[in-house]
Order: structure tokens, then sequence, then C-alpha cells
């Protein structure tokens, strides 16, 4: 009698009898310090440290590093041994913070001076890096315009203008968040006191996507496949010692003062190091591929000698825009979460 085995279970044999052990043979890669640390002219110097871990090390527990030494140096001078802070309590079912932070008590970044972050982990190797402070640029919001988007709404375009400085390799990034107040009763019928005005605090950045130094594929971009600009990045490499003027837009966001909706937006630029653009580049990047079966891995920049993360620098420029007015006495309002 001939008996038949189902399609599944021939698949299942099939697979058993073509699998293959293959021995990793590369290179062990060894546990590194990490460090990150952004220096900023406003806040005391602070610098987060970790440990890397090799892909073959399971199972593996972040851990706290309470027992690191990490210096600060200023032109080479030691300023400050940095003192470790302990991580707010965290729940029981949460896993450990693996970040470590080393905070200055006295020390804020200067301008014209070159910062060097030391760390000395127990098992590893010494790692440092530097970063030298970039001088912040003047920038404004000059003309704020809007036009009917059609469906009801208005789209709002904001004038964000600076001046690139001559004579050097600047690195910006575009930052932005709002307050805004939103009416949503019935705007074809008079102001209804009993509907409160809701409040939202939300992170605008992502206006910058429409200037073309940002996003400068949003025209041939048909298949999706250019890398998003995650961190609104940009340098000043077609814009040299000249004026320029960010565009800004925003769908469905300008307010009804009417209705006593308002917009309360800060748009800042910040001025930061080469390393610290080509880290958040990198890690952008590194970021859209990982899940890409079809992508080649992509390494993220490092400035760390002996170790890894970033050591980088910025200063920022902020300039605000102000449609209606907050709080108006009489008017009730109710705050969404951020």
């Amino acid at each position: 009698m001939i008996k038949y085995l189902p399609a599944s279970a021939l698949l299942a044999l099939a697979l058993i009898s073509c699998e293959t052990t293959i021995d990793y043979k590369g290179p062990e890669t060894e546990p590194k310090t990490v460090i990150y640390a952004l220096l900023h002219p406003d806040s005391l110097v602070s610098v987060s440290v970790a440990e890397s871990r090799s892909v073959f090390k399971v199972p593996w527990k972040p851990r706290q590093i309470p027992n690191a030494v990490v210096r600060l140096y200023r032109d080479g001078e030691l300023l400050e041994t940095l003192t470790y802070k302990e991580p707010e309590p965290l729940p029981d079912y949460a896993p450990p913070n693996p970040y470590s932070k080393y905070i200055s008590q006295t020390i804020k970044p200067e301008y014209g001076h070159i910062y060097r972050i030391e760390a000395e982990v127990p098992g590893f190797k010494k790692s440092y890096g530097e970063a030298k402070l970039p001088s912040p640029v003047t920038a404004e919001v000059t003309d704020t315009s809007s036009r009917d988007a059609g469906y009801g709404y208005r789209e709002m375009t904001v004038r964000f203008k600076f001046r690139d400085p001559a004579g050097e390799e600047n690195y910006y990034r575009v930052s932005a968040d709002a307050l805004q107040g939103t009416y949503f009763g019935d705007k074809q019928a008079p102001y209804n006191p009993i509907v409160p005005v809701t409040l939202q605090e939300s992170d605008i950045s992502y206006g910058s996507l429409s200037d073309p130094l940002i996003a400068p594929r949003q025209e041939d971009d048909l298949f999706d496949m250019y890398m998003p600009n995650r961190y609104y990045l940009f340098k000043d490499d077609l814009i040299p010692g000249k004026e320029y003027s960010l565009k800004l837009t925003y769908n469905g966001f300008y307010p009804r003062t009417d209705y006593y909706e308002f917009l309360y937006a800060w748009f800042r630029l910040n001025t930061i190091t080469r390393d610290l653009y080509l880290y958040l580049q990198s890690y952008s990047a590194h970021i859209q591929a990982q899940d890409n079966f079809l992508a080649e891995p992509v390494p993220v920049y490092t400035n760390v000698s002996g170790g890894l993360g970033v050591v980088g620098a910025m200063s920022t420029v902020s300039d605000s825009l102000k449609i209606g007015d907050y709080p108006v006495e009489g008017v009730p309002y109710e705050r969404l979460p951020y």
C-alpha cells in the first residue's frame, strides 16, 4: 500500500535535510566603552557612559556603571572629575537603564576652547572624544503667510532667515515646537463659551522638510527610495557665506483667532559640530536600513577613540511666532497630553 505525506510534512523534511550550520570565523568584537556627550553653552557638562556588547553575547543584561572615572579637560588641562548621578527609580518590570550619567558640578562650555571627555571603565580600554563649541548664527522669523489648502484647511508657511558665516564649513539642525489652541466647536456658528479651547504641545520640526536644503529630493522620490532626514540636518555647501531663508510649511495649522484659537511657536537654528552631524546622519540611515533585508548595514559614525559613541557640541539661536492671544479671561481651556 502506498502512503502519501501531506505537503507540509514534505516541506518540513526538506528544510531539515537542507539545514547547514556555518561556524563564524570573523574577528571577535570585544566590548567597548560608549560615550555620549552633547556640549551646550547654557548647560552644565553631562556625559552618558555605557558598554557595547557582541551580538554573540546571549543573554545580556544592561547595567549601571557607577565606578567609571570620567574626566573633563579644556585645551588639554584637567578641569574636573565628573560625578556619578543615580538614575531615577524604575518600575520592577522595566529593564535597567543602560546609560550611566556623569555630571559636572560647575562647568558650562565656553566658545573658543576644545573640550575632551575621557572615560575609564574597569575592564575596558580608556576612551575619549573631543569637541569645540561652534559659534551661534543669528536667525529670525521674517515672514508668515497662509493660503487655502482646500477642504476647509489653510497652509501656513514660515520663513526663518539666517546668514551663513563665510570661510568655514558649517553644519546645522533645525528644531521647533509649539503650543497650539484649537476650538472644536461648530465654526459655522458663533463662538460657544461652553466648548473649551483644546491646548496641545507638539514638536513641529517636521515643517522644515518642505525646504530643499533639508529635503532636496522631494519631487523625484517616486519609489520612496531616499533616506528621510530624521534629524532635520543640513550643511552650508550650497549657501556658503550667503543669507538664506528656510521654508517651513504646515497644513491645517493656521488658527482662527475669532474662535480664540492661537499658535505660539519657537523655532531654533542649532549650529552643530561636524562630528555630531555625521553621527546623526549615519544613525538615521542605520535605523532606516536595519530592518531592510535588501539594504547593506550602515555603520554609525563615532569620534570616540578607543570606544564608541559621540562627543559633540551645539549652539542655539531661536525666534518665536505668536498668532492670537493666550490665555484670554473667560475662555475655558483643556490641555491634551504632549
